[in-house]
């Protein structure tokens, strides 16, 4: 917690002139400290670490206000790289970093112990950089105040990729959003970003049937929104696939909305695309459908190599396949993740089916997924509880399919996929945090992935 803004400023005059006299090192506190802070501050302080790894100077640079930053001078080429902590209030601190005078970006800051390393913007050349981090969000009650604390920032090493990550696929969450006051789907978004630094986390998706039906007052798709805000709040990108029970097929109780009229109300997603939108996904890159997010993509980096996530609707259109293929087709250099809502059974067969939709999930592993040796991994929900199998495309690429559905009433399980681009391996568990349950049975190892690079 910081001091009343009016103390602050106080404060935050003296420490700089502290900083000015004594090279960023503060007496009393920090006078153990190995070196002094690399840091100077405006509107803030120079305080006793409290996060891990301990930075050097034993020290971090407290920022408290939208007025408040730090200031220190790093040498090399690269990005910048910050370690940070901050304090959550209704949400985590964001900072602005300036290189030289430019503005390279904004990160989220989203652990409270952790310093983690928090890549900004894009590579500057070599030299002598003066580097800026600014507090962006500041906000504070009567029970809590937003603060971000920085350990250190430096370039990163010219060279040096980070081969491992994680992303996360979220089952169908339908038995979550029925009341409000069931906490299960927050709480699981909630741990996702507690422990992104831990899972070194860079994406989260969900395999569809994200509500259970639709209302009057869509009480469940607030439900299902405010369960979202902690990923969105974090600055992770995410996708959803849509269900059945995401569309206007299926009414009130979960029963045919309109039995006469099913498959067209499957194509309905009208109130879907009205809770959510591809700004709040955080990194589409295309859509088949103006305003709508039943067919996207978006990408992001990690392993030193590029992904897109291609998100299908259920039992797609042979247009939206199509266009699927275009996708594929025009970014062979990523590694392609496809989510749809139903593909393989809950023995690992791939589904027979269109059941009220256009085509099967075989159409789509014929016309699709086994004709790109790009695509890497399928995943879906929709019935059974979690299984997987590996195909081998038309190219002698492998492909890994694995289902999460659960329906849990008790719990909320979430299946973690982590990756590692050197070792070409994965490695996928099912945890849930809300009752600190591991579903060891359904653990998966795999060797021999094969990125694309």
């Amino acid at each position: 917690m910081r001091f009343r803004r009016s103390r602050s400023r106080l404060i935050a005059t003296a420490v700089t002139t502290v900083v000015a006299l004594v090279g960023g090192a503060l007496t009393g506190s920090t006078a153990n400290a190995a070196e002094p802070s690399q840091f100077t501050v405006v509107d803030g302080a120079i305080r006793t670490a409290t996060g891990t790894p301990v930075p050097a100077s034993g020290t971090h640079a407290s920022l408290w206000g939208n007025t408040s930053y730090a200031t220190t001078s790093v040498s090399g080429s690269g990005r910048v790289l910050i370690g940070a902590i901050g304090d959550n209030c209704q949400g985590w601190p964001t900072v602005r970093v300036t290189v030289d005078g430019v503005s390279v970006g904004q990160t989220t800051i989203v652990s409270a112990t952790s310093y983690g390393t928090y890549p900004v913007g894009a590579a500057v050349g070599a030299g002598q950089h003066t580097v800026q981090v600014q507090l962006v969000n500041d906000f504070r009650t009567d029970a809590c105040d937003r603060n971000v604390h920085i350990g250190y920032a430096r370039m990163e090493t010219v060279g040096v990729t980070d081969t491992k990550f994680s992303f996360a696929v979220l089952p169908d969450t339908q038995q979550e959003v029925l009341n409000s006051g069931d906490t299960r789907f927050r709480n699981r978004t909630n741990w996702l970003v507690q422990n992104r630094s831990a899972l070194d986390l860079r994406y989260v998706t969900h395999s569809g049937d994200v509500v259970n039906w639709d209302t009057a007052d869509h009480s469940q798709y607030v439900i299902a929104r405010d369960a979202m805000r902690p990923i969105e709040a974090a600055g992770l990108p995410y996708s959803l696939a849509i269900g059945n029970h995401d569309t206007q097929a299926t009414g009130v109780g979960g029963s045919a909305r309109d039995p006469a009229r099913t498959r067209e109300l499957v194509r309905d997603t009208t109130v879907f695309n009205r809770y959510f939108t591809a700004g709040q996904y955080g990194a589409v890159r295309g859509q088949f459908e103006a305003g709508k997010l039943d067919n996207s993509y978006s990408t992001f980096e990690a392993g030193g190599v590029q992904w897109l996530v291609l998100t299908l609707e259920l039992w797609p259109r042979v247009e939206a396949v199509n266009w699927a293929r275009n996708v594929v087709a025009a970014n062979p250099r990523h590694n392609v993740i496809v989510v749809t809502h139903d593909y393989i059974d809950g023995n690992g067969a791939i589904e027979q089916s269109a059941s009220y939709g256009a085509t099967s999930p075989q159409y789509l592993f014929d016309n699709l997924i086994k004709q790109y040796a790009n695509i890497r991994f399928v995943f879906s929900g929709h019935v059974g509880v979690a299984a997987n199998r590996v195909d081998t495309g038309v190219n002698g690429n492998k492909i890994y399919s694995f289902l999460q559905t659960f329906h849990s009433n008790t719990t909320n399980p979430v299946r973690l996929v982590e990756v590692d681009t050197a070792a070409n391996s994965l490695r996928t568990w099912i945890y849930a945090p809300y009752t600190n349950q591991s579903f060891t049975e359904y653990d998966r190892s795999f060797t021999g992935l094969g990125v694309v690079r």
